[in-house]
């Protein structure tokens, strides 16, 4: 357990009611606990998986958490504190307009038995906007903590219709019913990019394919596995912004990552994704087919990849991608604060 700011003391033991964080399956579910803070913040327990198919899928064994796990633990703490103390009822869309990770250095990944997997985020709610007692939209800002020191903050500007309101707007915007995914093809096609590039093990994780060089960039087309059991965890009408985060990371990394022994200047260990953020600007459709290209903005020992999603002819999702260097990816040190 963990003490918060003088309030009662945080469980890990077990995890909380799947629909509290939009989970159809119980293995999904990481945050654990939850408390109301003395100063309007909120803190949220989880206990980080030590074996995962997903979120700990890396081609070159590792010894950090995957930002990919630290910022669903994010999305999940959020989910819960707009049901269970903002007011948000449950049948209620959550949309997302923008979302952001940044990595304190390199939080180590957790050892059972030692702590080290207990994740601590301590939520602060920004520009709320109600209508009557409805909260209609916030801005979540997050600080976590991974075995007491600071591990990465994140921030999510999100939206929170009605259903009924959700399925008027989409079916409006579409001029059409849009399809769920557990009703499509189960991949879009082409060659899936090269896992050991995009930093992923198992194919079945890697969500681009048909990978090419353009014009200075690194185009692919977005190829998610609709029946992935994180990105898919249930039918959805969309790409989730979930997924489209983690082909931003794997388009910045085949993007950066050496073409030869040569370009590689003798480095060894992997390349390491230390922050993303990322604007929705419209919903990625399952029934369309999406191009993601990324572009070195910023080249050194800390890169910078924009990564740019177009569907239909427009620009459906605008990230930055931040890629440090294997030399230049240190264990994280941060001190222990704001607890």
């Amino acid at each position: 357990m963990t003490q918060v700011d003088g309030q009662r003391r945080l469980r890990f033991d077990a995890p909380l009611e799947r629909s509290l964080v939009h989970r159809h399956a119980a293995d999904e579910v990481f945050v654990t606990d939850h408390v109301a803070l003395d100063d309007g913040r909120f803190a949220v327990a989880a206990r980080l998986p030590s074996a995962h198919r997903y979120f700990n899928d890396d081609p070159v064994p590792s010894a950090y958490v995957d930002p990919m796990l630290l910022l669903e633990c994010s999305r999940q703490a959020g989910t819960l504190v707009a049901h269970r103390h903002l007011g948000v009822p449950s049948d209620t869309a959550f949309l997302i307009a923008e979302w952001s990770i940044a990595l304190d250095g390199e939080p180590a990944h957790p050892q059972p038995g030692t702590g080290s997997d207990e994740l601590t985020m301590v939520i602060e709610v920004r520009d709320p906007k109600r209508r009557g007692e409805s909260l209609l939209g916030a801005t979540l800002v997050t600080e976590l903590y991974l075995a007491g020191r600071r591990a990465a903050s994140s921030t999510v500007v999100a939206g929170y219709p009605s259903r009924a309101g959700y399925e008027s707007f989409r079916t409006r915007r579409r001029s059409s019913v849009a399809p769920l995914s557990d009703t499509m093809p189960p991949r879009v096609g082409g060659t899936p990019a090269d896992g050991r590039r995009a930093g992923r093990a198992l194919e079945e994780n890697v969500v681009l394919s048909t990978v090419r060089r353009a014009g200075g960039r690194t185009v692919a087309d977005l190829d998610v596995p609709v029946a992935h059991p994180v990105f898919y965890d249930h039918p959805l009408d969309h790409v989730p912004a979930t997924a489209l985060l983690e082909a931003a990371r794997q388009a910045a990394l085949s993007a950066i990552a050496p073409e030869t022994v040569e370009e590689a200047g003798g480095m060894t260990g992997p390349w390491r994704v230390s922050a993303l953020s990322a604007r929705f600007g419209r919903f990625v459709e399952l029934d369309s087919p999406t191009e993601v290209s990324a572009r070195v903005e910023q080249d050194g020992r800390s890169r910078s990849v924009r990564v740019l999603f177009e569907q239909d002819g427009a620009t459906a999702c605008d990230c930055e991608v931040t890629v440090l260097e294997p030399s230049a990816a240190p264990v994280s040190a941060a001190p222990a604060g704001g607890l």
